[in-house]
């Protein structure tokens, strides 16, 4: 007869105490993205012939100190003091572009600087496939973005603007690996401040970005990117604030947008904290506390469509303030516009590109001054599913309404409407807050 070992007995009485005392979920892991190991090496661009009056081209002192640096097997490549005007460049591994304090890279408003496709420019300051890369300092971007949305303003909407090429990016790094952007300011960009396509390991702190509220597509932080932290950052801009975007296009075939944790930072004008349009590359494991929305149009603003949903779930908002927010808490399965009532859409056989949001979590939060309380709009074939709204003070000029939504619990939620009832429903199941059903649409004549 064989006698149990001591690791057999460890481990049938391990299971037993687990039997006994279930084990509670702890916490996901800190998340803590790996740091870029940059070379203490000094690559002054003055050096290789910078002149910062703020009106010489400098475009080739950029390019060589970053391919001195490059040779020297990386280091800094540090922006002084003064006004330098450039054309585009590439940074490469091991690299930081270091502005010191009272340094502003002035951003070339040549369109020629920045050709590319066909539809597509040549970002500003770009990356491709490197490997710790940094922008840093206390210095400034500007993006001198003024005639370029000049420009597009006038052809907005005819045949000929669809012919011309993106404006182009500020920031735009793709498939890169232990990124850090800390401290910089970027300013009035033609097109999005800073774009990260298919990055991990990214750590953004300390930025300040900034454009008036009507300057077109300026997102400032345009995201796809995995194990990451963003932190301390004020942002007003003219489109999204943060956007998380996740594209079944993604051919590294890992999840688009998973494992962020975005704290402490302050949303003025923009379209807010924003999930979507594309998630058809799936987004999963967000984490966001301590975030103050202030004159955005959006808050906490989840957006897709029939044609490029996926899979959106494992979201926790904490410790969220909003002031004169439009649409303060927004999940809807409708881009751009919903339909006018719910009751309109018969639905659809459910797709793979159908939008799903799932285990979502809002609490401890204060909403004043706004025109909506909270809008949930599911489709008819693939509800909204799992929506937790804690702890929340609201108040706001309509209530929230629910369409199309199963499992959605409120637990201490005070919704003072200016008129109308405090929660409308429609095809929704929705726990520890009484509900007003949708009036059935009116007769016609």
């Amino acid at each position: 007869m064989l006698r149990p070992t001591n690791t057999a007995i460890f481990a049938i009485a391990s299971a037993v105490v687990l039997l006994m005392n279930p084990v509670v979920a702890a916490e996901p892991p800190a998340i803590v993205p790996q740091a870029p190991a940059i070379p203490q090496r000094n690559f002054t661009i003055t050096d290789f012939g910078a002149v910062g009056d703020g009106t010489t081209m400098n475009t080739a002192a950029f390019r060589a100190s970053i391919e001195a640096c490059a040779k020297a097997g990386g280091g800094h490549v540090v922006v002084p003091e003064g006004s330098f005007l450039t054309g585009p460049f590439e940074l490469r591994s091991a690299t930081d572009l270091h502005l010191v304090k009272g340094a502003t890279v002035k951003m070339s408003q040549r369109g020629d600087d920045y050709a590319g496709t066909k539809r597509e420019r040549l970002g500003f300051i770009t990356a491709t496939e490197a490997k710790d890369v940094q922008i840093s300092g206390e210095g400034t971007i500007d993006g001198q973005g003024e005639p370029w949305w000049a420009a597009f303003r006038k052809t907005k909407g005819t045949a000929a603007s669809e012919a011309e090429p993106r404006r182009p990016q500020m920031i735009a790094f793709t498939r890169c690996e232990r990124v850090k952007l800390q401290g910089i300011t970027t300013l009035n960009p033609p097109n999005t401040h800073c774009s990260l396509r298919q990055c991990k390991e990214v750590t953004i702190e300390g930025l300040t970005m900034l454009a008036p509220a009507d300057s077109p597509n300026t997102d400032a932080l345009n995201l796809n990117i995995r194990n990451a932290v963003i932190r301390n950052c004020h942002i007003a801009t003219g489109d999204d604030n943060i956007v998380f975007l996740a594209s079944a296009s993604n051919k590294e075939g890992t999840p688009g947008v998973e494992n962020v944790f975005v704290s402490d930072c302050k949303l003025g004008v923009g379209h807010g904290l924003s999930f979507g349009s594309y998630t058809s590359g799936g987004i999963r494991n967000i984490t966001v506390e301590n975030m103050t929305f202030d004159g955005t149009t959006s808050g906490i603003r989840m957006k897709a469509a029939r044609d490029r949903g996926g899979l959106v779930e494992n979201l926790t908002f904490k410790n969220i303030t909003m002031r004169n927010v439009e649409k303060p808490i927004f999940i809807s399965s409708y881009y751009p516009r919903e339909p006018n009532r719910p009751d309109e859409d018969e639905g659809q056989a459910p797709g793979a590109r159908t939008p799903q949001w799932q285990n979502i979590m809002i609490e401890n939060g204060t909403i004043s001054d706004c025109p909506n309380a909270i809008i949930i709009w599911g489709l008819r074939e693939q509800p909204i599913t799992g929506v937790t709204l804690k702890n929340l003070s609201i108040t706001a000029d309509r209530g929230a309404v629910v369409y199309h939504a199963k499992d959605i619990r409120c637990e201490n939620v005070v919704i003072h409407a200016g008129k109308g009832a405090a929660l409308t429903t429609f095809n929704a199941q929705v726990e520890g807050m009484a509900a007003t059903p949708l009036d059935p649409p009116a007769a016609k004549p």
